[in-house]
Protein backbone atom coordinates (compact mmCIF):
# COMPACT_ATOMS: atom_id res chain seq x y z
CA UNK A 1 0.00 0.00 0.00
CA UNK A 2 2.80 2.37 0.90
CA UNK A 3 4.60 1.59 -2.37
CA UNK A 4 1.42 2.29 -4.35
CA UNK A 5 0.88 5.59 -2.52
CA UNK A 6 4.50 6.60 -3.07
CA UNK A 7 4.28 5.84 -6.78
CA UNK A 8 1.08 7.88 -7.12
CA UNK A 9 2.71 10.74 -5.20
CA UNK A 10 5.79 10.74 -7.45
CA UNK A 11 3.67 10.63 -10.62
CA UNK A 12 1.57 13.52 -9.34
CA UNK A 13 4.69 15.61 -8.71
CA UNK A 14 5.99 14.84 -12.21
CA UNK A 15 2.67 15.76 -13.82
CA UNK A 16 2.59 19.01 -11.87
CA UNK A 17 6.15 19.79 -12.98
CA UNK A 18 5.30 19.19 -16.64
CA UNK A 19 2.16 21.33 -16.45
CA UNK A 20 4.04 24.02 -14.57
CA UNK A 21 6.87 24.09 -17.11
CA UNK A 22 4.46 24.42 -20.02
CA UNK A 23 3.20 27.69 -18.54
CA UNK A 24 6.67 29.17 -18.04
CA UNK A 25 7.62 32.23 -20.10
CA UNK A 26 11.29 32.23 -21.04
CA UNK A 27 13.22 34.96 -22.89
CA UNK A 28 16.76 33.62 -23.50
CA UNK A 29 19.35 36.35 -24.03
CA UNK A 30 20.92 36.45 -27.48
CA UNK A 31 24.55 37.46 -27.94
CA UNK A 32 25.19 40.94 -29.36
CA UNK A 33 28.87 40.19 -30.13
CA UNK A 34 30.17 38.72 -33.36
CA UNK A 35 31.55 35.20 -33.17
CA UNK A 36 34.70 33.91 -34.81
CA UNK A 37 32.48 32.10 -37.28
CA UNK A 38 31.09 35.45 -38.44
CA UNK A 39 34.59 36.80 -39.14
CA UNK A 40 35.49 33.62 -40.98
CA UNK A 41 32.40 34.07 -43.15
CA UNK A 42 33.43 37.66 -43.94
CA UNK A 43 36.80 36.40 -45.24
CA UNK A 44 38.44 39.83 -44.75
CA UNK A 45 38.05 43.22 -43.10
CA UNK A 46 38.75 46.19 -45.37
CA UNK A 47 38.07 49.66 -43.89
CA UNK A 48 36.79 52.29 -46.34
CA UNK A 49 36.74 56.06 -45.93
CA UNK A 50 33.02 56.07 -46.66
CA UNK A 51 30.03 57.58 -44.86
CA UNK A 52 27.25 54.99 -44.86
CA UNK A 53 23.69 55.56 -43.70
CA UNK A 54 21.93 52.42 -42.45
CA UNK A 55 18.21 51.71 -42.51
CA UNK A 56 17.01 48.43 -41.04
CA UNK A 57 13.33 47.96 -41.75
CA UNK A 58 11.12 47.67 -38.63
CA UNK A 59 10.12 44.11 -39.60
CA UNK A 60 13.78 43.13 -39.16
CA UNK A 61 14.83 45.57 -36.45
CA UNK A 62 11.94 44.68 -34.14
CA UNK A 63 11.72 41.00 -35.02
CA UNK A 64 10.70 38.69 -32.19
CA UNK A 65 10.33 34.95 -32.54
CA UNK A 66 7.76 33.33 -30.27
CA UNK A 67 7.60 29.57 -29.81
CA UNK A 68 5.13 27.60 -27.69
CA UNK A 69 6.74 24.30 -26.69
CA UNK A 70 6.02 21.63 -24.13
CA UNK A 71 8.77 23.06 -21.91
CA UNK A 72 7.40 26.61 -21.98
CA UNK A 73 6.74 29.72 -24.06
CA UNK A 74 9.93 31.14 -25.57
CA UNK A 75 10.52 34.66 -26.86
CA UNK A 76 13.69 35.58 -28.75
CA UNK A 77 14.55 39.24 -29.44
CA UNK A 78 16.18 38.54 -32.79
CA UNK A 79 15.89 42.04 -34.23
CA UNK A 80 17.92 43.67 -31.47
CA UNK A 81 20.70 41.07 -31.65
CA UNK A 82 20.84 41.15 -35.45
CA UNK A 83 20.97 44.96 -35.56
CA UNK A 84 23.75 45.17 -32.99
CA UNK A 85 25.84 42.50 -34.76
CA UNK A 86 25.32 44.11 -38.18
CA UNK A 87 26.34 47.55 -36.91
CA UNK A 88 29.52 46.09 -35.42
CA UNK A 89 30.35 44.29 -38.67
CA UNK A 90 29.79 47.42 -40.75
CA UNK A 91 31.85 49.54 -38.36
CA UNK A 92 34.89 47.43 -39.29
CA UNK A 93 34.37 48.26 -42.96
CA UNK A 94 33.11 51.86 -43.04
CA UNK A 95 34.61 54.92 -41.36
CA UNK A 96 31.28 56.55 -40.51
CA UNK A 97 27.87 55.04 -39.86
CA UNK A 98 24.60 56.93 -39.55
CA UNK A 99 21.35 55.36 -38.40
CA UNK A 100 18.10 56.24 -40.13
CA UNK A 101 14.57 55.94 -38.76
CA UNK A 102 12.98 56.32 -42.19
CA UNK A 103 14.04 55.02 -45.63
CA UNK A 104 13.89 58.48 -47.23
CA UNK A 105 17.02 60.46 -47.98
CA UNK A 106 17.84 63.74 -49.69
CA UNK A 107 20.29 64.43 -52.48
CA UNK A 108 23.68 65.70 -51.25
CA UNK A 109 22.83 64.50 -47.77
CA UNK A 110 25.37 63.82 -45.00
CA UNK A 111 26.30 60.34 -46.27
CA UNK A 112 27.73 58.88 -49.47
CA UNK A 113 25.37 55.94 -49.60
CA UNK A 114 22.50 54.30 -47.80
CA UNK A 115 22.16 50.62 -46.98
CA UNK A 116 18.72 49.05 -46.69
CA UNK A 117 18.29 45.75 -44.85
CA UNK A 118 15.07 43.76 -45.14
CA UNK A 119 13.80 40.47 -43.74
CA UNK A 120 12.34 38.27 -46.44
CA UNK A 121 11.62 35.11 -44.46
CA UNK A 122 12.41 33.24 -41.26
CA UNK A 123 11.89 29.59 -40.43
CA UNK A 124 12.56 27.90 -37.11
CA UNK A 125 11.92 24.48 -35.57
CA UNK A 126 12.75 23.77 -31.93
CA UNK A 127 12.50 20.42 -30.15
CA UNK A 128 13.49 19.23 -26.70
CA UNK A 129 13.62 16.05 -24.63
CA UNK A 130 14.00 16.32 -20.89
CA UNK A 131 14.88 13.67 -18.34
CA UNK A 132 15.39 13.61 -14.61
CA UNK A 133 18.82 15.22 -14.77
CA UNK A 134 19.36 16.55 -18.29
CA UNK A 135 17.74 18.23 -21.27
CA UNK A 136 18.51 17.71 -24.95
CA UNK A 137 17.52 20.48 -27.39
CA UNK A 138 17.50 20.39 -31.19
CA UNK A 139 17.20 23.57 -33.23
CA UNK A 140 16.84 24.53 -36.87
CA UNK A 141 16.89 28.22 -37.84
CA UNK A 142 16.92 29.84 -41.27
CA UNK A 143 17.04 33.54 -42.18
CA UNK A 144 16.38 34.99 -45.61
CA UNK A 145 17.68 38.56 -45.74
CA UNK A 146 18.02 41.07 -48.56
CA UNK A 147 20.26 44.14 -48.46
CA UNK A 148 21.06 46.84 -50.97
CA UNK A 149 23.30 49.91 -51.11
CA UNK A 150 22.33 53.05 -53.03
CA UNK A 151 24.45 56.00 -54.06
CA UNK A 152 22.69 58.99 -52.49
CA UNK A 153 23.80 61.51 -55.11
CA UNK A 154 22.89 59.37 -58.10
CA UNK A 155 19.93 57.72 -56.36
CA UNK A 156 21.13 54.50 -57.94
CA UNK A 157 21.41 50.99 -56.54
CA UNK A 158 25.04 49.89 -56.71
CA UNK A 159 24.84 46.57 -54.86
CA UNK A 160 22.21 43.99 -53.91
CA UNK A 161 22.94 41.02 -51.67
CA UNK A 162 20.82 38.18 -50.33
CA UNK A 163 21.51 35.39 -47.91
CA UNK A 164 19.78 32.15 -46.96
CA UNK A 165 21.72 31.56 -43.76
CA UNK A 166 20.69 28.50 -41.78
CA UNK A 167 22.00 26.44 -38.92
CA UNK A 168 21.15 23.18 -37.19
CA UNK A 169 22.31 22.71 -33.60
CA UNK A 170 22.10 20.04 -30.91
CA UNK A 171 22.59 21.05 -27.29
CA UNK A 172 22.64 19.02 -24.07
CA UNK A 173 22.97 20.24 -20.50
CA UNK A 174 22.48 18.79 -17.06
CA UNK A 175 20.22 20.57 -14.64
CA UNK A 176 16.78 20.60 -13.08
CA UNK A 177 15.49 23.78 -14.80
CA UNK A 178 14.89 22.07 -18.12
CA UNK A 179 13.12 24.97 -19.83
CA UNK A 180 16.01 27.36 -19.12
CA UNK A 181 18.63 24.87 -20.26
CA UNK A 182 16.75 24.24 -23.51
CA UNK A 183 16.41 28.00 -24.04
CA UNK A 184 20.17 28.39 -23.99
CA UNK A 185 20.44 25.74 -26.67
CA UNK A 186 17.87 27.48 -28.86
CA UNK A 187 19.66 30.82 -28.38
CA UNK A 188 22.94 29.31 -29.60
CA UNK A 189 21.27 28.22 -32.86
CA UNK A 190 19.75 31.67 -33.42
CA UNK A 191 23.05 33.43 -32.67
CA UNK A 192 24.85 31.19 -35.16
CA UNK A 193 22.24 31.83 -37.86
CA UNK A 194 22.55 35.61 -37.35
CA UNK A 195 26.35 35.42 -37.54
CA UNK A 196 26.15 33.36 -40.73
CA UNK A 197 23.75 35.84 -42.32
CA UNK A 198 25.88 38.87 -41.50
CA UNK A 199 29.11 37.14 -42.50
CA UNK A 200 27.58 36.17 -45.85
CA UNK A 201 26.39 39.72 -46.56
CA UNK A 202 29.75 41.33 -45.77
CA UNK A 203 31.56 38.73 -47.87
CA UNK A 204 29.17 39.31 -50.77
CA UNK A 205 29.83 43.06 -50.56
CA UNK A 206 33.59 42.53 -50.77
CA UNK A 207 33.22 40.45 -53.94
CA UNK A 208 31.15 43.02 -55.87
CA UNK A 209 33.22 44.81 -58.51
CA UNK A 210 30.56 47.46 -59.00
CA UNK A 211 30.40 48.26 -55.29
CA UNK A 212 34.19 48.41 -55.14
CA UNK A 213 34.18 51.00 -57.90
CA UNK A 214 31.81 53.19 -55.90
CA UNK A 215 33.72 52.64 -52.66
CA UNK A 216 36.83 54.00 -54.38
CA UNK A 217 34.82 56.93 -55.76
CA UNK A 218 33.37 57.80 -52.35
CA UNK A 219 36.75 57.34 -50.68
CA UNK A 220 38.42 59.76 -53.10
CA UNK A 221 35.72 62.33 -52.48
CA UNK A 222 36.22 62.04 -48.71
CA UNK A 223 40.01 62.10 -48.95
CA UNK A 224 41.54 64.58 -46.56
CA UNK A 225 38.46 64.70 -44.28
CA UNK A 226 38.99 63.97 -40.60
Amino acid sequence: MRKTFSLIFVLSILMFAVIGCSAVNVAPVLNSSLSMAAFEKMKKIEPHNVKLALYIEPKMKELQLNQNLSLGRYTFDIGNAFSAKLIKALSYNFKNLYFLDTPEYAENDFADAIMYVNLQDIDADFKARSGFSNVYAESYVRFSIRAEIKDIGEKKTVWVGTTQAKTTESHQEYGSMAYQEAGRGYAIAIDNAIDNAIGDLINDMSKSQNLRMYLEKWGQRNKGEN
